[in-house]
């Protein structure tokens, strides 16, 4: 699913939550919140990492009301490290592969970019009452990575650090992508017709290699499987070789290829993991099924970033 399609939801899912640790953290503590939290450095900026020695903890929760109050607060803190300058941050909505996903909650602001001295950038609370948005909407995403903090400075508007939202103790995702509609008339440079379809999937795994699933369905004579390397109007060269037959397949629907694959795999000459990241995210790569009857493709979808939204 691409981020447009987010986007369209943010009308439903908004803004903001505090954190903290249970032991303390930030005198943020009560045993009724629902807690969440992001490590935050510049090498998860997207598309491109950021070189920086900045890193930052932001701990969001939502906060049951005391007696006398009216509904629960969203409460947060943000505390930096070597963090000198920033004009603002944010919770958006969008999984560890987005570049740039909507703004859910504003969570700081410093638009004369003045020097910052003290460790804690920010803490604060909004109440649900001034919130467009359901609380437990909030909570679904980053209770499935699809939520994220960033820190934007003068420097790196596009983000100078920046982590996926998880609950408390829970491992954020790593980039995720898809190429959801594998068709004949996403080849190019000539649309091919055929009823086959198809779809893959990748995901990023801690080790650097990348864990991937392509699927088909009413596809004859597949012959080969590769990412490669162009924008949705051009064909490009091989990246990655997903799947290779000496002899054509039969009549297939279910499961071409599955695996996983390293930097050694890559087979574009300069190109490194992280490289290919930066294409996948950018929308710069396409995954393209090749058959007997079509040895030049047939059937093509673009690869995208990836949002996994609750149920």
């Amino acid at each position: 699913m691409g981020l447009a399609r987010f986007a369209a939801l943010s009308a439903f899912v908004f803004p903001a939550l505090v954190a903290c640790n249970e032991d303390n953290t930030l005198g943020l503590s009560d045993s009724s919140r629902q807690r969440f939290t992001a490590t935050m450095t510049g090498f998860q900026v997207r598309p491109i990492p950021v070189i920086t020695p900045t890193t930052a903890i932001a701990q969001i929760s939502i906060r049951q009301p005391d007696v006398g109050e009216v509904g629960r607060q969203l409460t947060y803190a943000i505390v930096g490290t070597n963090l000198t300058s920033a004009i603002s941050a944010h919770i958006h909505l969008g999984g560890a592969a987005i570049g740039s996903g909507p703004i859910l909650v504003t969570l700081y602001t410093n638009p004369t970019d003045s020097v910052l001295t003290d460790p804690t950038l920010v803490t604060g609370l909004i109440p649900e009452g001034a919130l467009s948005f359901s609380l437990d909407s909030l909570a679904a995403l980053m209770s499935t990575g699809a939520a994220y903090v960033d820190i934007h400075a003068t420097g790196n508007l596009a983000g100078l650090v920046r982590g996926q939202l998880t609950g408390k103790g829970a491992e954020p995702p790593l980039d995720r992508f898809d190429a959801p509609s594998l068709s004949g008339a996403n080849e190019r440079p000539n649309p091919v017709e055929t009823t086959a379809t198809g779809s893959a999937t990748f995901e990023l795994l801690s080790d650097s290699t990348i864990r991937f699933n392509v699927n088909v369905t009413g596809i004859t004579g597949a012959t080969m499987a590769h990412i490669h390397t162009a924008v949705a109007d051009s064909a490009g060269p091989i990246a990655v070789t997903l799947f290779t037959a000496s002899v054509p397949t039969g009549p297939l629907t279910g499961t071409l290829a599955s695996g996983t694959f390293d930097e050694s795999k890559i087979e574009l000459p300069g190109v490194s993991m992280d490289s290919l990241l930066v294409l996948m995210r950018t929308g710069r790569t396409y995954v393209n099924v090749h058959t007997e009857a079509n040895p030049n493709g047939e059937i093509r979808a673009q690869v995208e970033p990836v949002t996994t939204l609750p149920k």
